[in-house]
């Protein structure tokens, strides 16, 4: 086969091998055109809405806001109307009663009913705030992931791009003799790897985009969203001197594990006022069939000689300590998970520098050089894949780092409670 059939041959293998990825990469630029395109913010509101671990926790609040109220209602009256006919021989004779009863509860008892009921809610809401806020936080860092993913989306596509075209001018080279026949194997051996690449790329995009659609549009047929990006390249700044002991005072999960504690001391009130029983206050009118009529009064009260309700005490007494240990813990943990986040933000922080500056905004422009080099015959084929494996990993890893320093910063932004923090930090609030 003389060279120029083997270019003949090169050239239809060229085409054979690009048409389909063509066509695919053209099907996928279509389907993303598709896609709805949200931002962060929109992302954010649109789980806010349709999310059903919130949707549910929502409405726990509500019932446990209207059993608030209803402990701190006062109990209903009793009225009772009855007639009694009696009759022996020719006689007949009847009564008539009405009366009225009213439990008369001892003001402890409904305080610590009221008071455990009010703090159970306040627990409800603050454990609303954290989950809240922990799925907001998975919200940002599935967005930042489908950032991710189209940014090696993006890498990957220039430095195939690359290859495709070497590909075709190796052909050309090798018809001509320019270069050998090993050389142009190798440019076509690495023109698939970096096909190979590509298509890992996009299954990872695609795939990105769905997690993040299954997230905020969970019921909706709407397949795929499209990220737009985030608000710049590194996050606001730099983070200040962070006191998570401070902090961590007023982290949702804090705030609920006190509520929690503070409920369980309110019903170790209730158990003991309990065992004081209630009385039950009677009033009404008697009338008998003889004339004879006139009011009455009574009083009720249950005699505590079986049942003094200790082992209800004994079971929220143990309760109310077990809500003061698990408080305790509950400070340690979030301290602690505090002081992780800021040690990976300012950890993050420096890897990120590290790849920042004018020597990676060049490579891209080395590359281009090494191409036209290599195209001119100028340029060996080693050198030109140094070129695109030293592009592809920074811009890879450049990508990466921002998408490790951007989840950084948002989980910093959820273990601190949205940088509510006054003077203890420098980070804008968002």
């Amino acid at each position: 086969m003389n060279r120029t059939t083997r270019l003949i041959v090169l050239v239809i293998a060229c085409g054979l091998w690009t048409a389909p990825l063509v066509a695919q990469g053209v099907a996928q630029t279509a389907a993303q055109s598709q896609a709805r395109r949200v931002s962060l913010d929109e992302a954010l509101s649109l789980f806010a809405e349709n999310n059903l671990d919130l949707r549910v926790a929502r409405l726990e609040a509500l019932e446990f806001r209207g059993l608030a109220r209803q402990a701190g209602a006062f109990p209903n009256p009793t009225l009772n109307v009855t007639h009694e006919p009696l009759s022996g021989g020719t006689a007949d004779y009847s009564e008539s009663y009405v009366t009225l009863s009213q439990m008369v509860e001892l003001p402890g008892l409904r305080n610590a009913r009221a008071d455990g009921a009010q703090w159970a809610v306040r627990a409800t809401e603050a454990r609303l705030a954290a989950d809240s806020s922990r799925l907001a936080f998975e919200v940002k860092r599935t967005y930042v992931d489908a950032v991710l993913a189209d940014d090696l989306l993006g890498v990957a596509r220039r430095v195939t791009d690359v290859f495709r075209e070497a590909a075709r001018t190796a052909a050309t080279r090798e018809a001509q003799g320019d270069i050998s026949r090993y050389d142009l194997q190798r440019i076509f051996v690495e023109r698939s790897r970096y096909e190979n690449l590509l298509a890992d790329a996009e299954i990872r995009a695609a795939s990105a985009r769905r997690n993040l659609a299954l997230l905020i549009l969970p019921e909706s047929d709407v397949a795929e969203v499209t990220v737009a990006g985030l608000d710049g390249e590194t996050p606001p700044t730099s983070v200040g001197d962070v006191i998570a002991e401070q902090v961590a005072s007023g982290r949702q999960e804090v705030d609920a594990a006190r509520a929690a504690a503070e409920a369980a001391a309110a019903d170790v009130r209730l158990k003991r006022s309990e065992r004081v029983p209630s009385l039950t206050a009677t009033g009404g009118f008697k009338r008998q069939s003889d004339g004879m009529n006139g009011a009455f009064l009574g009083v009720a009260i249950p005699l505590p000689l079986f049942n003094r309700n200790a082992g209800a005490l004994a079971g929220a007494e143990a309760r109310a300590e077990s809500g003061e240990a698990r408080l305790a813990l509950t400070k340690r943990q979030v301290e602690n998970d505090i002081r992780r986040a800021v040690e990976s933000y300012e950890s993050a922080r420096r890897r990120s520098d590290l790849l920042t500056g004018d020597e990676l905004d060049a490579s891209s422009d080395l590359l281009e050089m090494a191409q036209v080099a290599y195209d001119l015959g100028e340029m060996g084929l080693l050198e030109l894949l140094d070129a695109a494996d030293a592009l592809k990993g920074a811009r890879n890893a450049q990508a990466q780092l921002r998408a490790d320093l951007w989840i950084a910063y948002y989980n910093l932004e959820r273990a601190t409670g949205g940088f509510a923090l006054g003077s203890e930090t420098d980070l804008e609030t968002r």
